[in-house]
């Protein structure tokens, strides 16, 4: 089924909401059955780990002490409405709702289709009038942002549904938090196949100076992002690589949350489906490496490491001599 097609039966259901009650059910029966992982060890981890219907809405009952506003900021450009229409579903379906979504759009001329998706006061859409790059547009949208957190959302990808709960439950237990990410996994196809889940390690930052491990979700406390003066548009193609080692330099109270939040969809294009689609961030990675390693005045040769999107940091040891003062050196 095409994109066109659809989106006509998604406008259609959203016409009529008791019909589209009536089909959720079933379409959650035949999504199930598509959407088991490749690695049946997965589907086993997801049915043990992942909170059933019954705990998604006792999430939605709970009461967090300071429910701060979240606000996920999404850079857009010629933004097919398929992902887009996904992409506001699935911040509707958050557990917790206390968000808003701050669109930032530098295509050619405004999405003609985005007026129906903005009858929700969460909403906000700038139209920027050039394309300013994925920082730029990004840069745009945290400006849009009332929230006392900022998360970082691709316009073509998707949070489960407890993902911002998480972060909240996360931040009411470590109130010093300013900065925190979640593990991943991947999905391609309609039915949203779950496939290749990434369980990454608590921060590290030698780690991560290996390969940006980070990535996706994550979520900067909003006077950490005013530190940190958004993204650098000279990186772009690693600009959230940069805007993590930056934020490493500032805080140490960085959380990592185990638990799948976020599905990076596979496409045609997308770095997810193939890491060659975008090989110059390869080498703009080495740069923004190098870089946080001159701020931090620590001496360094970087190397490609072994896989694409690695690399081999060998430091350098400056052993300082002693005086020798029969010679009358200092």
């Amino acid at each position: 089924m095409d994109i066109q097609k659809k989106m006509k039966i998604y406008h259609f259901l959203d016409k009529h909401p008791k019909l589209k009650k009536c089909l959720v059910k079933p379409y959650r029966k035949l999504a199930k059955k598509y959407t088991t992982p490749e690695e049946p060890e997965y589907n086993q981890w997801i049915i043990q780990n992942e909170p059933k219907a019954r705990e998604l809405k006792d999430q939605k009952k709970q009461v967090f002490e300071k429910a701060y506003k979240i606000s996920v900021v999404v850079p857009l450009f010629e933004t097919k409405e398929y992902f887009l229409a996904e992409l506001i579903d699935c911040l509707k379906q958050q557990t917790y709702s206390n968000w808003e979504l701050c669109l930032a759009d530098g295509s050619p001329k405004k999405l003609d289709f985005i007026e129906r998706y903005l009858k929700d006061d969460r909403i906000k859409y700038q139209w920027i009038g050039e394309n300013r790059g994925i920082s730029g547009n990004t840069n745009e949208a945290i400006k849009m942002a009332t929230g006392s957190y900022i998360g970082f959302l691709d316009h073509d990808d998707l949070l489960a549904p407890f993902a911002l709960f998480e972060v909240m439950k996360t931040i009411e237990e470590n109130p010093d938090a300013e900065f925190l990410y979640s593990d991943e996994d991947r999905i391609e196809g309609e039915f949203h196949k779950r496939k290749n889940m990434f369980f990454k390690p608590d921060f590290s930052k030698y780690t991560l100076l290996s390969a940006n491990y980070i990535c996706h979700f994550c979520v900067f406390k909003k006077e950490l992002m005013d530190k940190l003066c958004g993204l650098k548009s000279e990186y772009d193609g690693s600009q959230d690589f940069d805007l993590v080692l930056r934020a490493s330099e500032k805080t140490d109270k960085i959380y990592h949350i185990p638990k799948v939040l976020y599905h990076w969809r596979d496409h045609a294009g997308s770095t997810a489906e193939n890491s060659d689609a975008k090989p110059y961030a390869y080498e703009i990675a080495k740069k923004v490496i190098k870089d946080h390693l001159e701020r931090c005045h620590i001496h360094a040769q970087i190397k490609d490491g072994e896989s694409p999107g690695s690399y081999e940091i060998k430091y350098l040891v400056i052993r300082k001599t002693e005086s020798c003062y029969s010679c009358g050196d200092k």
